[in-house]
C-alpha cells in the first residue's frame, strides 16, 4: 500500500528532538573544544597569545570539518555508504569529519602559512563545494561513480581554492551563508528557478544571495554595525567590514547556526501552509528576526555567563557544524517526505508551473 505524503505538517516530536539534539551537542562540543584550544592550540599561539585566538582555533577547526561533511554528503555519503545501520553510519562519517577537520586546519600553517590564510581557504572551500554539489547539483560530476565523483569534486575545490587565494579577489567572503541555508533549506531556491537547466539555475540563486548581502549590509550600515570605509577582507572585495564590537559578526554566526538547525527538524511549518513563494519568504522573515532575538539573548549574557566576546562567538557559531551534521548524517528531519502546500512531489518543483 502506497504510502500517503502529508501536507505541510507539524511534527512537533521531531522538531523538539532535533533542537534538543543539534543545540545540546553544541553546547558541549563548544565548551570541550575551548578548552582543548586553550591547553592544545592547533596555531602556533604561544603565551598570553592562546586566549587570544583559542576561538580562532575553535571555529577554523569546526569549519573545516563541516565542509567533509558537505563533501561527503555531496557523493551519496561514500565511502560510508556500504555501513548499513544509519545510526552507525553517522556515527562514523561524524567521527571521520572531525579527524579530518584537525589535519586540514593544522595543514595550513604546516604548509608554511600564517592564520591569515585560514579564513581565506576556508572560504574558498566553502564556496566551491556549494557552488557545485548544492546550488549546483553536482552538475560537472553526476553521472560518474561516486568514488570518482568524490575525487573529482575534491580535485576541483582544493585546486580552484589554491587559484582564488593566490589573487587579489582572495576568497568570496563567507556573508552569502545564511542566504543560502534559506534558499535550500526552504526550497524557496527550488521553486524560483524550477526549470532551469545548471549552471543558469545555479548562478540564479547565487545572484540572488549576492543582491541580499547587499541589502544586508545597507542595513547594517545604517545601524552602525558595519563600516563600509574600513578595509574589506581583500584588495577586490569593496565592501567595508563590522565594527570593533563584533556584533554584526556575532549576528552572522548566529544566523549560520540557527536558521537550517531550526527550519529542517520543524519541517518548515507553518510556511509550509502558505503557497510559494510567500511561504519561503515568510520563512526568512522569521528567521531575521529569530536570529536577531538570539544574537540579543547571546550578548546580553557576555559577563554573566561568558567571559568576553570571543567566548560568545564560539557558542554562537558551534551550532552551524550541527544544524547540518544531525541532518544530512543522521537523519533529522528528513525521516518522512512532506508536501508544501501546492507541492505535487516531495522535495522538487519541477512539475509545478
Amino acid at each position: 500500500m502506497e504510502e500517503k505524503i502529508e501536507v505541510a505538517p507539524l511534527r512537533l516530536d521531531v522538531a523538539i528532538k532535533g533542537w534538543i539534539i543539534i543545540y545540546g551537542l553544541t553546547i558541549v562540543t563548544n565548551y570541550i573544544l575551548n578548552a582543548w584550544m586553550k591547553a592544545a592550540p592547533i596555531g602556533p599561539w604561544t603565551g598570553a597569545e592562546v586566549l587570544n585566538w583559542y576561538w580562532f582555533d575553535n571555529v577554523c577547526y569546526m569549519l573545516l570539518s563541516l565542509w567533509w561533511c558537505f563533501l561527503f554528503f555531496a557523493v551519496g555519503m561514500w565511502p560510508f555508504d556500504r555501513i548499513q545501520n544509519s545510526f552507525n553510519r553517522g556515527l562514523v562519517a561524524t567521527a571521520v569529519c572531525w579527524i579530518l577537520g584537525w589535519f586540514s586546519y593544522k595543514a595550513i600553517y604546516w604548509l608554511g602559512l600564517d592564520a591569515g590564510w585560514a579564513f581565506p581557504v576556508i572560504g574558498s572551500l566553502y564556496f566551491l563545494v556549494v557552488f557545485f554539489a548544492y546550488t549546483g547539483e553536482n552538475w560537472l560530476f553526476a553521472g560518474f561513480s561516486l568514488p570518482r565523483q568524490f575525487g573529482l569534486l575534491l580535485l576541483a575545490c582544493v585546486a580552484l581554492t589554491w587559484i582564488v587565494t593566490m589573487t587579489h579577489v582572495r576568497w568570496v567572503p563567507p556573508w552569502w551563508f545564511p542566504f543560502c541555508q534559506i534558499g535550500l533549506a526552504t526550497g524557496l531556491f527550488a521553486y524560483l528557478f524550477r526549470r532551469m537547466n545548471q549552471p543558469a539555475k545555479g548562478i540564479m540563486m547565487w545572484l540572488v544571495m549576492f543582491i541580499a548581502v547587499g541589502v544586508w549590509l545597507t542595513i547594517s550600515a545604517r545601524l552602525g554595525i558595519w563600516d563600509y570605509k574600513l578595509e574589506g577582507v581583500s584588495k577586490f572585495w569593496n565592501i567595508g567590514s563590522y565594527d570593533d564590537t563584533k556584533v554584526w559578526l556575532l549576528m552572522f554566526m548566529v544566523s549560520c547556526s540557527f536558521i537550517y538547525g531550526v527550519l529542517v527538524p520543524l519541517h518548515n511549518w507553518p510556511f509550509t501552509k502558505i503557497p510559494m513563494p510567500w511561504g519561503g519568504f515568510l520563512a526568512s522573515i522569521f528567521s531575521a528576526v529569530l536570529v536577531i532575538i538570539i544574537t540579543l539573548i547571546i550578548k546580553g549574557l557576555i559577563g554573566p555567563v561568558f567571559t568576553d566576546m570571543n567566548s560568545a562567538l564560539t557558542y554562537g557559531y558551534m551550532g552551524v557544524a550541527w544544524s547540518f551534521f544531525i541532518p544530512l548524517f543522521f537523519g533529522i528531519g528528513f525521516e518522512k517526505p512532506y508536501l508544501w502546500v501546492g507541492q505535487k512531489t516531495p522535495g522538487t518543483w519541477e512539475d509545478v508551473d
